[in-house]
């Protein structure tokens, strides 16, 4: 899993589809052993862990993903295709 930034106890990552792409373009946060998938272009929770995700939390990365949309899509293409990704950078 590529990890893209780190922030405020955050961290956002994001790994290669298996096989054939079928998923929608996210990423994936994780904070004090909570974990959840973000759309990217919605910025939509697709999916939280059994303990869910905090909401000022998830407010934060909402936020980081509308400053980084275009980067996180470009990011997602790269990982998909080739393999790499580039750092991306934190909220402040």
């Amino acid at each position: 899993m590529a990890t893209l930034s780190l922030f405020f106890g955050i961290l956002i990552s994001m790994r290669p589809e298996q096989n054939e792409r079928h998923h929608r373009a996210h990423i994936h946060a994780r904070y004090q052993g909570k974990e959840a998938t973000f759309d990217i272009t919605t910025r939509e929770i697709l999916a939280t862990g059994k303990d869910g995700f905090p909401s000022d939390q998830a407010n934060m990365v909402k936020s980081w993903i509308a400053i980084h949309e275009q980067d996180l899509l470009a990011n997602w293409e790269l990982l998909n295709t080739q393999g790499t990704f580039f750092k991306i950078a934190p909220l402040s």
